[in-house]
């Protein structure tokens, strides 16, 4: 048992906190609304040069609490920003695979949809395009349920159950027999499902220092863009069999996942690892005053869940940087799941391609979506420390500027695909402007996750939850309007409609760049 306070923590959970006006030393202080460890004792320094950005709730502590629970010193490998390298790209490799899985399964069964709605005898547009969004509606919901959770009992469990009955229900899927249970069953996979959406940012902040943090995270966002690309490349030729055998390929793959994630996905959220600590402690020591500095022992399940559940929440309507960029993400995530509603019809009547075949119209999405991932790598962290290295701070809002370059690609892209569909262009053309498209898509999600991530380290499961809640949103209502708004416009006006909107909420991002800094400050919800 550890009975020092340990103010030293890792690089990524190191915050910024304003000048302080009172007669005590800063030492006699400790940040209990942000989680503080550390791998390193170079994160002193760091503290030290970022007391500036974002604010925290702070209130006097006794340094010399006997029975504070904390890491047995910075060196401590029971904590998780001290696993092994190899431990934590098992861990990350494990989470991006289920952040895939689950965005895949929404966008592989687009190219059988046809087939459904023949077999149920229903040639309703709408419904058809509802057994796709309705996957998104869950992806909405699930968030505000699994996040909380997932803060009160660790991420590992959460992880567990979800992906075991996420293989149940879309098992399920597969044998339905009339489009009512088709509906709830899709529902239920895109709730359950969310979990990897909702947590894995606060899983790669789990273990990843800040510095680091974004070339790993824009691994991690690839599951939610590229899956819905690569998706209907399988789902063609699958579909050519029967649209059943989708989700019972997905219903494998997770089946998988779930073996490993039950045998080998260890837990690495460090405020509920200290919390088992002090238990134990409690439990040898009969010592009942052992406590760490996130513990609410004053609070039954029901009341802390309920708290817990009321974060997210919290986040969207205090923070105006959550709101806001949730909503920029929101509208781009509608407009990529309105395209894929297309593809298929697109490219069968407009291009001849067969069903088996014309999942590969995705392809120019998702290699755009492989482009940007390749360029956020290489310089999204470097753009950070270049920055910070000038302004002694690491700011949150060093991880926009490749967001503000990179996204008028999504406007380029949305235009030419539309004209030249409209005007029956070589195939090829159309592809290339899904490319640019995919490039400026993934170029939006990963730089608003670790924004977020950054600006709420200990509760990034809270920030990503709500911002994947507004987002699913956005995905699962917007591609309700593109039968008849393709109808009355055509490819061409259509897209060119799109085109303004994200021309409109372009300014958006840089608000936040220039003012979200002020922002945080002014607006500086408590959440715990």
């Amino acid at each position: 048992m550890s009975t020092e306070t340990n103010t030293s923590g890792p690089d990524d959970a190191i915050i910024d906190l304003p000048p302080l006006d009172v007669s005590l030393n800063e030492k006699d202080f400790v940040v209990v609304e942000e989680k503080v460890t550390s791998s390193t004792t170079s994160a002193l320094t760091d503290l030290e040069a970022q007391t500036k950005a974002v604010p925290a709730q702070l209130e006097p502590l006794d340094l010399e609490d006997p029975n504070l629970v904390t890491w047995e010193g910075p060196e401590d490998p029971a904590n998780p920003m001290n696993f092994k390298f190899s431990k934590k790209i098992w861990i990350l490799s494990t989470v991006s695979a289920l952040t895939f899985i689950v965005p895949l399964a929404s966008s592989m069964f687009a190219p059988g949809v046809p087939g459904l709605m023949k077999d149920f005898n229903n040639p309703s547009s709408t419904l058809a395009s509802f057994v796709v969004s309705i996957y998104i509606l869950g992806f909405a919901i699930g968030p505000l349920v699994v996040a909380p959770l997932s803060e009160m009992y660790g991420r590992s469990i959460v992880y567990k159950v979800s992906t075991f009955m996420f293989t149940v229900f879309t098992i399920g899927a597969g044998e339905c027999n009339n489009l009512v249970s088709m509906f709830v069953l899709r529902l239920l996979s895109g709730l359950i499902g969310s979990t990897s959406i909702a947590l894995g940012s606060g899983s790669v902040a789990d273990v990843i220092p800040v510095e680091k943090r974004g070339k790993y995270m824009s691994l991690y966002i690839l599951g939610p863009v590229v899956g819905p690309a690569v998706g209907p490349v399988i789902g063609g030729f699958l579909s050519a069999v029967s649209w059943r055998w989708v989700f019972r390929v997905i219903g494998i793959l997770s089946g998988v996942m779930t073996i490993v994630v039950f045998l080998f996905l260890p837990e690495t959220y460090s405020p509920y690892l200290l919390h088992v600590k002090a238990q134990r402690l409690r439990k040898e020591t009969g010592n009942e005053k052992l406590h760490t500095a996130y513990e609410d022992r004053l609070s039954g399940p029901v009341t802390l869940f309920m708290k817990n559940i009321i974060r997210p929440c919290k986040l969207l309507i205090l923070s105006p940087i959550v709101l806001i960029m949730s909503i920029y993400v929101a509208i781009t995530y509608g407009q990529l799941y309105l395209l894929f509603t297309t593809f298929t019809v697109v490219f069968e009547e407009q291009y001849g391609f067969s069903t088996n075949v014309v999942g590969l119209a995705y392809l120019g999405l998702g290699l755009g979506c492989l482009v940007s991932v390749l360029i956020i790598i290489r310089y999204s962290d470097r753009i950070l420390l270049k920055m910070a290295a000038k302004s002694g701070e690491k700011k949150p809002e060093y991880r926009l500027p490749l967001l503000l370059i990179l996204t008028p690609l999504d406007i380029i892209g949305l235009l030419i695909y539309g004209w030249t569909v409209h005007y029956a262009v070589h195939w090829i053309v159309p592809l290339i402007g899904t490319f640019l498209l995919g490039i400026g898509i993934l170029a939006t999600f990963s730089p608003t996750v670790s924004y977020l991530v950054d600006a709420y380290t200990i509760y990034a499961a809270s920030a990503s939850s709500a911002s994947a809640m507004v987002r699913s949103l956005g995905g699962a209502v917007l591609p309700l309007a593109g039968p008849k708004m393709y109808a009355a416009l055509g490819y061409g006006w259509g897209n060119t409609l799109l085109a303004f909107i994200m021309l409109a909420i372009t300014p958006l991002p840089f608000l936040m760049y220039y003012k979200g800094e002020s922002m945080r400050k002014r607006f500086n919800p408590k959440l715990n």
